[in-house]
């Protein structure tokens, strides 16, 4: 099972709506493939969801683009992985990680198509290559992002209505703005949805957010997301806390995971596939939580269906990964199961849409990531051309 070839070009899907966060500049819905085949014609597939504007505490991870993305991989990774055994994933991440240091959205995207291969070509799908599924499905939580206070409470209220029983609630510009909506969205839903505000760093020095957080916990919020940047600012607010404290861009890999449990800078760690490398840093950083008794979810930047089956196969896996993820419900053009929840893009490139049940996704139950990709459509969602 040698790789023969590697390739990665870049596609645009289009988006349901305008979605945004704080320091976000560019949009949603631009992606690298990767399609890797091997010797005996299996095809995996990859993806990266690379944001030159986001990264980690201070600067210390990210800024990848999609251009450097597919550089990385066609000048750098391909030639080092072409010929060596599709199956071999651990030894894959090795090479990796010693012909480039960071570029850790292009190596995931390559560890998430040597996975697709391998499970296709044993006839096994993604989770059960991962230790087998410990959960039935895998619950989404719905983002609502950066949007006025009433076209925010819209699309909350729709997504309740479709069946999701989380919410994300993207905030951190405006603090005033987040207490009154969530306060305005328990009013709305009760106790039954749980409500989590992600800041993405915006509230400033430790003392700033700790008076933030003990408003918003006066408003209804179940659990606040990286409220600070700093592992140090990060341990300050969550010992102030009365609820859950999440750190995303404070946690990338295992590295990361170790000084955020050590310092006591968090309840609880989003977890992306890119931010650790692919499956098998991602699986360190879960496996370390729960030991520590952390409880993880599964986050990403709204990933296409290749990010999104792969988000799935890990979630469905790690016993950790208990929270509700904010991952896209991947479906073709007038195929999908809700209006809102988990709907951020009017088309994808799978032929059958993801299978849900009360605001979770089902698992992929067919080889490797589950999904069959409709290559004319993939070609004609491409950017290069």
């Amino acid at each position: 099972m040698k790789i023969i070839s590697i390739e990665a070009y870049p596609f645009s899907l289009p988006t349901r709506r305008d979605f945004r966060w704080a320091g976000m500049l560019g949009q949603l819905g631009n992606f690298v493939v990767v399609r890797v085949e091997t010797e005996g014609g299996v095809v995996g597939y990859g993806e990266a969801t690379p944001l030159p504007d986001w990264g980690g505490d201070f600067g210390r991870h990210a800024g990848e683009t999609i251009g450097t993305v597919i550089t990385m991989i066609r000048t750098v990774f391909a030639p080092a992985l072409i010929g060596t055994d599709v199956t071999a994933v651990t030894q894959a991440a090795s090479i990796m990680d010693r012909v480039a240091v960071g570029n850790v959205y292009a190596k995931c995207a390559l560890s998430i198509a040597l996975y697709d291969a391998w499970g296709k070509s044993v006839g096994l799908p993604v989770y059960k290559l991962l230790g087998g599924a410990v959960r039935a499905s895998v619950p989404v939580a719905h983002m609502v992002g950066l949007m006025p206070e009433k076209e925010a409470l819209d699309e909350a209220t729709l997504a309740v209505e479709d069946g999701v029983r989380a919410l994300q609630i993207k905030g951190g510009v405006d603090a005033e703005r987040d207490i009154r909506l969530v306060a305005a969205l328990r009013t709305q839903f009760g106790e039954g949805i749980a409500l989590r505000l992600d800041a993405n760093q915006g509230y400033g020095h430790a003392k700033n957010a700790i008076a933030i957080v003990r408003r918003l916990v006066d408003a209804g919020v179940s659990l606040v997301e990286q409220p600070s940047e700093g592992v140090r600012y990060m341990a300050d607010v969550t010992a102030a806390s009365a609820v859950p404290i999440v750190a995303d861009e404070s946690c990338w890999d295992i590295h990361d995971a170790v000084d955020v449990l050590h310092a006591r800078a968090a309840d609880c760690i989003s977890i992306y596939l890119a931010k650790a490398g692919g499956f098998s840093g991602a699986c360190k950083v879960a496996d370390l939580a729960d030991a520590a008794m952390v409880r993880c979810d599964v986050n990403g930047s709204i990933e296409s269906a290749i990010g999104t089956a792969a988000n799935v196969h890990f979630a469905l896996a790690r016993p950790a990964v208990s929270l509700p993820a904010v991952i896209t419900i991947s479906a073709p053009a007038g195929r999908h199961p809700y209006r809102v929840a988990g709907h951020y893009y009017d088309d994808d490139i799978l032929t059958e849409p993801m299978q849900v049940q009360d605001g979770a996704i089902l698992p992929l139950d067919a080889p490797g990531l589950g999904i069959s990709i409709d290559e004319d459509k993939l070609q004609a969602f491409r950017c290069d051309k």
